[in-house]
């Protein structure tokens, strides 16, 4: 059993996950904002952005800022590439998505970030005498 409190309505709601057990971080967790089928919650560590969806062992990730949280919601609602280099967060948005073609794209950005080796980046000769 999940327990939220909502803090945008002031109310405490009991929730049924499937194998909560397993997930007693989320246990007394504070739904803190929601977007379409996305919430926030608050936990002891940061934040959880959950696609309520998807079941929550397939459709949560945990984010240590609030507005982070917020961006991977808007970038997966408006299905923008994700600007940042950080492997961990594609995998978070494509974690949380719905949309096949939408993760499929996040998988081609995440493999050539992933392939991308010193040898393959970019060394302004001027500078770089051993180039």
């Amino acid at each position: 059993m999940l327990t939220v409190m909502d803090s945008i309505k002031d109310e405490v709601k009991n929730r049924k996950v499937e194998d909560l057990d397993k997930f007693s971080k989320s246990a007394g967790a504070e739904k803190i904002y929601e977007r379409k089928e996305y919430i926030i919650l608050r936990v002891k560590k940061g934040y959880i952005v959950y696609n309520t969806k998807k079941n929550f062992e397939n459709g949560h990730t945990h984010i240590q800022s609030f507005e982070m949280s917020k961006t991977i919601i808007d970038n997966i609602i408006r299905k923008k590439r994700p600007k940042t280099n950080n492997i961990y967060l594609i995998e978070s948005h494509i974690r949380v998505t719905n949309d096949s073609k939408y993760k499929k794209i996040l998988e081609e950005i995440l493999e050539s970030k992933k392939n991308k080796t010193k040898d393959n980046k970019y060394h302004n000769r001027r500078y770089c005498s051993a180039c």
